[in-house]
């Protein structure tokens, strides 16, 4: 359908539904959006010049209305929302489909990481079955490399809670060094767990949630080192958050400026984020711990910690890597850019020289045929 066929069936749609008895503002709106629609669904593609049928579109309809006797502001109104529904109804459309494959996507991530996890599982069981058929040391070497491989897919597995949970529970049960080895136990959790996938914030929020309430957890149901097991890990996890940037720095050099954007963003939210998680924790935790993570929160706003300057620092770095990827992207546009003019003015001036050419074999031309002439008479 073409516009001007669009704006027919506007005027055409009006005068019938004012026949009916059916001009109402919903109405209205309805005629100019589907109308608008089909222009935009029966183009090529989708491609329409959408400024162009969106003002004919109202042009129509104020022109039908204004026949009908209906053009009140109401009516006018739902005609301009109705052409500008209409406008963007294919995207729409495809912003809805694009909704789906990613929910798709997410559900089949879902689903390859339990798979995942299972391989995970059956391939360290079948190490481990492989270990107790043997004797001696190479025996426990097999069990300890199962434990230590393991220990590092914790996340993968579903087991960092829990993980932390009875490592800090025996450490405050030794009782020798609670608080620094509780830190060394929350910083090697949080470092591996984040490595286990890509570095975000969203990951950055559940494994801190996981690593700070399991290592508290422990701590309240022991019923003591509160204190102790609440500083290792607070302190704990923030190093671990810094540790695996160090892994982050090395892969935005693979990032494409996108990458480093999202990078960016999440890099400058961490301690904040880092901050309100353990917030949370200390809301439903008991009355000491409470009291103990709301104070070592307040006390971290107020200073700049490690992990403050670290995600500061490694925002700029990615800042500077976006600017340099500009830059590059830049200096490809102007290498391009160069090549087309150079090009052009190759084409240019072949073109003049053809035109030349062509002008002045006219002039030969006339000037042969006027001899000629002369010579006839």
């Amino acid at each position: 359908m073409s516009e001007n066929q669009m704006k027919d069936r506007i005027v055409e749609e009006l005068r019938k539904a004012k026949e009916a008895g059916q001009i109402t503002t919903k109405r209205v709106r309805e005629i100019i959006e589907e109308a608008v629609s089909d222009v935009v669904s029966e183009s090529k593609e989708g491609v329409v010049q959408l400024r162009s049928a969106v003002k004919d579109a109202v042009g129509a309809a104020l022109i039908g209305l204004k026949k009908i006797g209906e053009n009140t502001k109401e009516t006018v109104e739902a005609a301009v929302e109705g052409a500008i529904a209409g406008a963007r109804s294919h995207g729409d459309q495809t912003v809805e489909a694009t909704w789906k494959e990613v929910w798709q996507l997410e559900t089949r991530l879902t689903e390859e990481r339990a798979r995942l996890a299972k391989d995970l599982s059956e391939s360290l069981g079948g190490a481990k079955d492989a270990g107790e058929i043997l004797s001696g040391d190479v025996k426990k070497w097999v069990e300890s490399a199962v434990v230590d491989v393991k220990l590092k897919s914790t996340q993968l597995l579903g087991l960092t809670r829990q993980t932390v949970k009875e490592a800090v529970k025996e450490t405050i049960e030794s009782g020798q060094d609670v608080k620094e080895t509780v830190s060394r136990i929350a910083s090697d959790a949080t470092k591996k767990a984040l490595e286990e996938g890509r570095f975000t914030a969203d990951r950055v929020k559940i494994i801190v949630e996981k690593v700070l309430s399991g290592a508290v957890e422990a701590a309240e149901e022991v019923g003591k080192e509160t204190k102790k097991v609440a500083h290792g890990a607070f302190e704990g996890t923030q190093k671990g958050i810094i540790s695996a940037m160090e892994s982050v720095e090395d892969k935005t050099k693979e990032f494409n400026r996108k990458d480093l954007a999202r990078t960016r963003e999440d890099l400058e939210v961490i301690e904040e984020l880092f901050l309100e998680t353990t917030r949370k924790i200390a809301i439903r935790s008991g009355e000491v711990t409470k009291d103990i993570l709301t104070d070592l929160t307040g006390q971290a706003r107020k200073t700049t910690s490690a992990l403050k300057q670290k995600a500061h620092n490694d925002a700029e770095k990615t800042a500077g890597k976006m600017k340099e990827a500009g830059k590059d992207a830049a200096r490809a546009t102007a290498k391009a850019a160069h090549a087309v003019a150079d090009e052009a003015r190759e084409l240019g001036k072949r073109s003049v020289d053809i035109a030349k050419g062509a002008v002045s074999g006219m002039w030969k031309g006339a000037k042969d045929a006027l001899k000629k002439e002369k010579k006839d008479r």
